[in-house]
């Protein structure tokens, strides 16, 4: 290979690294935490306890419901009993509208209930945070953003191995810890993004099409199909068998019968799809031993009449469809959803090592730009350019910070939870007032005067988790409370050797 191609490569893996390095870190960051999303929300808001609803299946709240309401019309989900919900509840799903759930009272009569928590949840806010790359700013800004850097990240990738290949066989597997820090740090960049190389070109891959699927869809609406997308996949879908409201099975008799077309399917929920012709429905549940469609759920679209599963596309691991299978595929390699708890951990590890894979690229560029500055042998030292000291504050306020902040964030939700009415207002000011915070110190002070106090800091956020699990024990904190007594000894250990 040209020398000057090797170092093409290299500029272009160097600038887009740097450009994009520090919303991919968080973005790693808070993925490897978002793997523990119902752990964190079940720990910082336990489920209600069971008070006045009556015992029940569904049935006779979906009988109730629809007694009620003879001409409800759209998409009506009845949620099961579950782990976090111990009696069954039911919404009807208006676009644009806020949904009205309702339960069974102690009578046998509708009551309203509180609306679920979907959105105002600490594992939603750790999963949002993902999703934006600690952007602040709305989702629907933030998702695009995050495909473009991922096209981005991915062209780093390749850049990076080609830079890499002239040297692969000799350095691959060293790791030498020594004075040259800059030799370190590379061995370091470079073992990790080889030995992760296939998880990193799916998640690159994966998230570009989540983020930038809206214009993939305009484009192919505008410019393939004919008669348009919608149009398109309406004639090529399972035709819908409808069924009227004297025919429908009850919902404990759907779920026994999908579960015995699908044995693996947990179901979940129903939703009744009630169109002026009769309905049809579709039962969500998890299975983990396959690839599932959504990000961690799959479907299985139902005859009411019969309880028949007649639309298989969408049921984990039954997908007859190329262009389905590879969309089941991306979406389970991207979010972790099969495999069970090893495979949560697994991603855990790869999230927190992908995070320091570009820390570690940044860590490189600041080192290169910070050995030409170094006191020659026989001249006076020379101050680092303006640009490489920011960006080296940069580098140790955004990681640091983030890593500081999260942890503390989920500690603080832990104990504030059952007195904030607005958890998701607590969570942004908690969070984003720490990090604006850590990157002011790192600014401030400069690199090496701030690192240690800022390593310090972040070890004691992660270490308040495992403590406030503790003190106040509560449904699933133990893998969480680890993962934190983990960081914070590790952060504990980096800011004893800064010294």
């Amino acid at each position: 290979m040209k020398a000057q191609t090797v170092k093409d490569y290299l500029a272009v893996h160097t600038w887009v690294g740097i450009l994009c390095g520090l919303v991919l870190y968080i973005a790693f960051y808070a993925g490897a935490f978002s793997m523990l999303e119902a752990e964190i929300t079940r720990w910082t808001q336990p489920p209600a306890p069971a008070s006045s609803a009556v015992s029940d299946d569904g049935d006779a709240l979906a009988a109730a419901f629809f007694d009620a309401h003879p001409g409800a019309k759209g998409r009506v989900r009845l949620r099961f009993p579950g782990p976090d919900n111990a009696q069954p509840a039911l919404a009807q799903l208006e676009r644009g509208q806020d949904a009205v759930w309702w339960q069974l009272g102690s009578d046998g009569q509708l009551r309203r209930m509180d609306a679920p928590r979907e959105d105002d949840t600490s594992g939603n806010f750790v999963d949002y945070l993902h999703r934006k790359g600690g952007l602040p700013i709305p989702l629907e800004v933030a998702e695009p953003v995050i495909g473009l850097v991922s096209l981005a990240y991915g062209l780093a990738l390749v850049s990076g191995i080609v830079v890499l290949l002239p040297s692969l066989v000799k350095d691959l597997f060293y790791l030498r810890l020594g004075a040259n820090l800059k030799r370190m740090w590379l061995d370091v960049h470079n073992l990790l993004g080889v030995a992760s190389l296939p998880f990193h070109l799916v998640i690159a891959f994966s998230a570009a099409v989540f983020g930038l699927h809206d214009m993939v869809y305009l484009a192919q609406d505008k410019f393939i199909y004919r008669e348009g997308l919608s149009a398109t996949v309406a004639r090529d879908s399972v035709p819908r068998p409808l069924a009227a409201r004297a025919d429908w099975l009850p919902p404990s008799e759907i779920r026994r019968r999908v579960q015995e077309q699908a044995p693996h399917l947990q179901p979940l929920g129903l939703d009744y799809v009630v169109q002026p012709g009769g309905a049809v429905a579709a039962v969500g549940g998890i299975d983990e031993r396959n690839f599932q469609r959504a990000s961690r759920y799959g479907l299985a679209f139902v005859n009411l009449r019969t309880g028949e599963i007649y639309d298989r596309t969408y049921v984990p691991g039954e997908s007859g469809h190329a262009s389905s299978a590879l969309l089941s595929s991306l979406f389970s390699l991207h979010f972790g959803s099969y495999g069970g708890d090893t495979v949560r951990i697994l991603y855990v590890l790869l999230g927190l090592s992908g995070a320091l894979l570009f820390y570690t690229g940044n860590l490189l560029w600041i080192e290169t730009r910070t050995k030409r500055a170094r006191k020659p042998q026989d001249g006076p030292a020379m101050e680092r350019p303006r640009h490489v000291r920011v960006v080296s504050a940069l580098t140790l306020g955004v990681s640091l910070g983030c890593a500081a902040a999260l942890p503390a964030t989920l500690a603080l939700a832990h104990w504030l939870a059952p007195v904030v009415g607005d958890l998701d207002t607590l969570h942004q000011g908690a969070f984003y007032g720490l990090f604006s915070a850590c990157i002011a110190w790192a600014l401030w002070r400069g690199t090496a005067q701030a690192a240690r106090g800022l390593l310090w800091f972040t070890a004691l956020c992660n270490a308040l988790v495992p403590l406030a699990a503790v003190l106040r024990p509560g449904p699933d904190g133990v893998l969480l409370g680890a993962v934190c007594a983990l960081l914070a000894l590790f952060f504990a250990w980096v800011g004893w050797r800064q010294r």
